[in-house]
């Protein structure tokens, strides 16, 4: 009843996913190398200087320099990747879900050039554009468009809400953790308070780098229940049967506003932690769409 698992796959939107698959995983690289600078070296810094106490300074110095280049440099350089990715995101699902364009959003400053050099290079890997075919079910495709779309947009609510939950309690656990230990293991080996205090100021960068992403990723997670919560409004009232199409067309641009600023504030999450869950994830992803799709046939025949 409408051509979305057909359009999601011509060449020209599979050009658009690889590229903003190409930005994140760019964007994730970036991040990785966060994580080394203000993550692994300020700690093993740290826990060197417990047991050659006369590098504590240098330590608390490298904490101050990693903190100014990560904010300066390395958090910039990934905000611009995470817009850029979302804007082409953007761009597919106004296409393949036949959505209008926002007046508010600017995705018009991406070139069509710019999105096949991302797809050129994502596509070195043979198998990466096999992996983004069918971004949506194919069961989208037996419902009328305005249906569909809202579907497809509670998919992309609901995807990585409890991921996120689960990575800002890691977090939360990993930092308090590490502080105690080598708070714990100064005063075993009697350092004296300044020696202390310098080895604290060179875990500066590790305790900023986890509370900003405890932080991020609770607010993402917060801003994805929120979402998943309107997008179920949403869905609910186009199959009530109450509202023309193209109030449900409205209701839909509205929630595609708020998934776009969702995609373009939310943090990085590192493939390996990901991984962990994607499959069980996706597995109940695909039966969710399965059985939303047989409550909406038997409304509309009703």
């Amino acid at each position: 009843m409408n051509q979305i698992p057909t359009d999601q796959n011509t060449q020209k939107q599979l050009e658009r996913l690889a590229a903003q698959r190409e930005l994140y995983s760019s964007a994730k690289r970036w991040h990785l190398s966060q994580i080394v600078l203000t993550v692994f070296l300020p700690v093993l810094l740290s826990s060197v200087a417990l047991i050659r106490p006369y590098l504590s300074v240098i330590s608390a110095i490298f904490g101050v320099l990693s903190f100014i280049a990560d904010i300066t440099f390395i958090e910039p350089v990934i905000k611009r990747k995470r817009i850029k990715a979302a804007k082409i995101q953007e761009l597919f699902d106004c296409d393949v879900l036949k959505i209008p364009v926002s007046p508010l959003k600017t995705v018009d400053d991406i070139a069509v050039e710019e999105v096949l050099q991302y797809y050129n290079a994502h596509i070195k890997v043979k198998t990466n554009v096999e992996r983004i075919r069918n971004w949506y079910s194919s069961e989208v495709g037996k419902l009328p468009m305005h249906i569909a779309r809202i579907l497809c947009q509670r998919t992309n609510c609901w995807w990585d809400s409890k991921l996120r939950e689960r990575y800002s309690t890691f977090l939360m656990y990993t930092g308090s953790i590490v502080f105690t230990v080598i708070m714990i293991a100064g005063l075993i080996a009697n350092l004296t308070l300044v020696q202390v205090t310098l080895i604290a100021s060179g875990l500066i960068p590790f305790f900023q780098f986890c509370i900003k992403q405890y932080n991020d990723n609770n607010e993402a997670a917060k801003r994805l229940n929120e979402l998943v919560a309107f997008s179920k409004q949403v869905w609910n009232e186009a199959l009530s049967g109450n509202l023309s199409k193209e109030m449900i067309e409205g209701n839909s641009r509205r929630l595609q506003d708020e998934i776009f600023e969702h995609r373009s504030k939310s943090p990085l999450i590192l493939d390996t932690y990901y991984k962990l869950f994607r499959d069980s994830q996706e597995e109940l992803m695909n039966r969710s769409s399965e059985i939303l799709v047989e409550e909406a046939q038997s409304l509309l025949k009703s």
